[in-house]
């Protein structure tokens, strides 16, 4: 009997009845990761032999449980795009790292000359419009400095800087942006960020709805507990990175839901894995290397010894093979090799060996807002970074609670990769942790490496009690409000104004018709309504049917193996 074949049985015998009316479980009382929730009067238990073909509920009553049922998922949905959609205009044209470069090459992404950019006859050269060149001038690497601008709305310049010279990046990210760019700057970056944001909620709703129950729960809190702050601004800017986060959020849980389903949903699971490796090897081509990670990681995760797993590897080996033929095809695979190793000339290898190693976890705990965000000067305050890391580090260390060989086995590999690869990088380039590597650049790693951790804990709660959970959401919450806050000030007026009030003094901003405060409570608003609609899933009932559900869970799926 197949893995497969185990779990469908377990769901017909874990319950899908209620001991007392024998009613069937409603979808209110199923977490996250499919198990039971502890909702009484249902517990886990054997299915009734004549099970009733009549339910004695009122018809208005599961008439509102169905309503329920669709409006909650559609509200959660809609609060992660305003929140989103909050952070991409929280923040000027420019304003993500290495935009300049960005901006050029969105404008650039197509071989047709046309307005946007046109060639001057040398192969390195674009004369593109000056607002697109000069919209960070003003305020990149001086915190203190407003978004204040005065560009050139009219006028072009020529400019060296951007993928036609040397294609460093993939082309498709830009080639698909570029469809979006017009001659208007602050309405082309919008639609782009919005758009990113998206393609973000779109994947994530996709791959939740299509894998089987028992790994949405890993899904969810993985992209949870590593979106703020740099989850959240990158995902809503308009670099490349977005779609590379994007891509390690889905594609790992996509691959283990692909051998793990059958029928339109495998199929729709295989279409949605190939798309999901487009989307970040066609971004970053470190991204591609990632994705070949995040293929592995999942097929180890859904490891089976049947001929229909060998036959069902065939998918995620040719999308390896796809991504390091994108990955070789961008010029940052140039890391790889020999010829562009940099030698330092302050310290021996050994010495920038060991300064590197001491001083990694700066490095991999930047997303978590020790590490500033856009030019890499707006710094976030300790009670972010404080409250994000605790629960970044509380949740996964839960996690490790549970699991059998081949989810250490996919921790471990993605692990190794979270270390390795930004220290090969520093040691190739000859620099140390501070200088040339970002936290982005491994961010998406860990977003893996959070949602394999905390796989198979199976209930949406992850077995947290509700005072956990509390803790969990209020600090998420309060988190992502002060960052928005922080993220604001900084290019509304300045880090060297203070006060809560940012429509006081305002020198940057957009011409909408909310203020800077409006977005602010509306982001924060929004956020923080995503954090209570999940707990509301994930919220235990009775900590007592909880233990015996799992212990029963535990003792059926023992049961299960033994008659197979």
């Amino acid at each position: 009997m197949s893995d497969d074949d185990v779990m469908a049985e377990l769901d017909l015998r874990r319950g899908g009845w209620c001991s007392q009316d024998r009613d069937p479980v409603p979808d209110s009382m199923i977490g996250w990761g499919g198990t039971l929730v502890q909702n009484s009067p249902c517990r886990a238990g054997p299915l009734p032999v004549e099970p009733p073909s009549v339910s004695t509920e009122e018809p208005g009553l599961k008439s509102m449980r169905h309503a329920a049922r669709f409006a909650r998922p559609i509200a959660i949905l809609a609060a992660v795009v305003m929140a989103l959609f909050c952070w991409a205009v929280s923040s000027p044209p420019g304003s993500s790292p290495d935009d300049d470069y960005h901006m050029a090459s969105i404008w650039c992404g197509s071989a047709a000359a046309m307005e946007l950019c046109a060639e001057t006859g040398a192969p390195e050269e674009r004369v593109l419009p000056a607002d697109v060149l000069d919209a960070a001038s003003c305020f990149a690497f001086d915190p203190n400095a407003a978004a204040s601008c005065a560009l050139d709305d009219e006028g072009t310049r020529v400019s060296t800087r951007g993928n036609w010279n040397g294609e460093a990046y993939p082309p498709v990210y830009y080639a698909v942006t570029h469809l979006l760019a017009s001659d208007d700057l602050s309405v082309s970056v919008v639609v782009i960020r919005a758009v990113n944001v998206l393609i973000y909620v779109g994947s994530l709703a996709a791959v939740f709805f299509l894998i089987p129950r028992g790994a949405r729960s890993a899904l969810i809190w993985g992209a949870l507990i590593t979106s703020v702050p740099l989850g959240t601004f990158i995902i809503a800017s308009l670099n490349p990175s977005s779609w590379a986060v994007t891509s390690a959020s889905t594609l790992w849980v996509a691959v283990w839901g692909f051998h793990s389903q059958r029928g339109v949903r495998k199929i729709l699971l295989a279409v949605l894995t190939v798309v999901l490796v487009i989307l970040g090897a066609g971004a970053r081509g470190d991204s591609a290397a990632y994705a070949v990670l995040a293929l592995i990681a999942g097929s180890v995760l859904a490891f089976r010894r049947d001929r229909r797993y060998l036959l069902e590897l065939l998918l995620p080996v040719g999308l390896i093979a796809a991504s390091a033929a994108l990955f070789l095809s961008a010029g940052q695979s140039a890391v790889v090799g020999g010829a562009t190793v940099v030698e330092n000339e302050t310290y021996t290898f050994t010495e920038l060996l060991f300064i590197n190693v001491k001083q990694l976890p700066q490095l991999l705990v930047g997303f978590l807002g020790t590490w500033g965000l856009g030019w890499l000067d707006t710094y976030m305050p300790g009670i972010v970074w404080v409250v994000t890391m605790t629960v970044f580090s509380g949740v996964v260390f839960w996690g490790l609670g549970r699991g059998d060989w081949r989810k250490w086995l996919a921790l471990a590999g993605v692990g190794a990769g979270v270390i390795a690869v930004p220290l090969y990088i520093l040691m190739h380039d000859g620099v140390v942790v501070g200088n040339g590597v970002q936290p982005r650049y491994v961010f998406p790693l860990i977003i893996m490496f959070a949602g394999i951790a905390v796989f198979a804990r199976g209930r949406a709660s992850l077995g947290l009690n509700r005072l956990q959970l509390t803790v969990v959401a209020i600090s998420l919450a309060v988190a992502n409000s002060v960052a928005l806050h922080v993220n604001l000030r900084r290019y509304v007026t300045g880090l060297d104004a203070v006060g809560i009030n940012l429509d006081r003094d305002v020198e940057w901003w957009w011409n909408a018709p909310i203020s800077p405060m409006g977005l602010w409570v509306l982001g924060s608003t929004a956020f923080a309504m995503v954090i209570g609609l999940l707990m509301t899933l994930a919220w235990p009932r009775h900590a007592r049917i909880a233990a015996v559900a799992s212990d029963r869970e535990s003792s059926l799926a023992r049961e299960v193996e033994a008659e197979a």
